[in-house]
């Protein structure tokens, strides 16, 4: 039996406990012992240690400790690095030859032949102007029945004067890739191009990409449910003031968005994605993913990691140090047998996962169950106790390929 800690107890209530029934007041100090831990440790959550977001990051944080070891490299790119230097085009648009007249002893060479030449290239805009194109329509007498016949316009060209689709789509481009304000997205338009773009064209314009895009989301929905892997994920959006949630599902080459106004497997299902895939599902263990089970799961490393970042920082538990650095193992060990086009050895991944069983033992001896976990009337666990579960499962890790399956 638990201690009532409904209300603040007096001295008196205390005393008497302490002469009558000290297990009662056992169990009410620990009861407010546990509060006091987990309300320290959410004081020292941020945005690096768990899956808060950084916008929720007080003003002043202590320097962080990073749990990785410096490689020794210096600063910037590394040798071998692609980089992103601006290369030499094959198939320049204008060509403009510097003539040379005169060498520098002073003779003149306006006469002489080129022998060669030595290039350089600028890559800049044209002159950026809308360029307008009149359509006209032929009108004709009929010398049978004598009736005036107009030649229909393009399907595209509806009114007397309106934007062409290219412009439209920039618009379009700029409002919602790009997250610009309407305001700014029409005074840009005025001040490069000459002209004022109402809201309403902008509007329109985007319209007419959603509609365009109808048939590239249904394409989506099949495709989908196909991949061997799908990440998944979901945040909050107001709109008209009332909350909804943009849920996210996508590959490296392919995102798929829906606006719902739940979160949960109600509009897990009406999406209707998820239900028909059974490939490997990422995400960040919302319950409600785990709910499908025609899919395998796997989870967000950065949303695990960070949490050992906070178990070793707050709680100075040495195995999640450990495991934090076996993570990182794996992952540079893999990337270097991913750039070497070589496979993970059945060898390492075996020895990997002994010593991920050995430090998930360590884990839990650290922080065992409680009594009341024990006895299945669980409360809440804490952030040390609660991903011990999803670890277990888990040791699908960093793209590691399995002998048995792949990730």
């Amino acid at each position: 039996m638990h201690a009532d800690t409904s209300v603040d107890k007096s001295w008196q209530q205390l005393w008497d406990w302490q002469q009558t029934d000290p297990r009662t007041l056992v169990d009410y100090t620990f009861e407010l012992q546990t509060q006091v831990r987990r309300r320290r440790d959410a004081a020292a959550q941020n945005s690096r240690n768990s899956s808060r977001p950084p916008s929720s990051d007080r003003t002043e944080q202590p320097k962080p400790q990073s749990l990785r070891e410096k490689s020794g490299r210096k600063t910037g790119g590394q040798p071998g690095h692609p980089g992103r230097t601006l290369q030499f085009s094959d198939q320049p648009q204008h060509t403009e030859i510097h003539c040379l007249l005169e060498c520098h002893c002073g003779e003149d060479l306006s006469q002489e032949a080129a022998i060669d030449f030595e290039r350089r290239q600028v890559f800049d805009l044209p002159v950026l102007q809308l360029e307008c194109t009149e359509h006209r329509a032929e009108i004709k007498e009929c010398p049978c029945c004598h009736q005036l016949a107009t030649s229909p316009f393009p399907e595209n060209v509806k009114g007397p004067v309106q934007y062409g689709r290219n412009f439209r789509a920039l618009l379009a481009y700029f409002y919602d890739a790009q997250l610009g304000a309407s305001l700014r997205i029409r005074q840009m338009c005025e001040e490069m191009f000459g002209y004022a773009v109402s809201e309403g064209t902008l509007q329109s314009a985007r319209q007419e990409q959603y509609q365009a895009l109808e048939c590239f989301e249904e394409r989506l929905k099949e495709i989908l449910p196909r991949e061997s892997v799908l990440h998944v994920d979901e945040t909050s959006l107001p709109i008209n003031q009332t909350k909804h949630w943009l849920h996210v599902i996508c590959t490296p080459l392919l995102t798929f968005f829906s606006v719902q106004l739940l979160r949960g497997k109600e509009a897990i299902n009406a999406i209707g994605i998820i239900p028909r895939f059974t490939g490997w599902l990422m995400h960040d263990f919302l319950s409600s993913y785990l709910s499908f089970e025609n899919c395998l799961h796997t989870f967000y490393k950065s949303h695990l990691m960070r949490e050992l970042v906070f178990i070793f920082e707050q709680h100075q538990q040495s195995w999640a140090e450990d495991l934090y650095e076996l993570f990182l193992e794996m992952l540079r060990y893999v990337q270097k047998q991913k750039a070497r086009d070589a496979p993970v050895r059945k060898a390492h991944y075996q020895w990997w996962q002994r010593r991920y069983r050995r430090l998930l033992r360590a884990g839990r001896q650290a922080n065992p169950l409680t009594a009341e976990q024990k006895s299945g009337k669980r409360r809440k666990q804490s952030n040390r106790n609660s991903h011990f579960g999803i670890l277990t499962s888990n040791f699908c890790w960093v793209g590691v390929v399995t002998p048995e399956r792949k990730c």
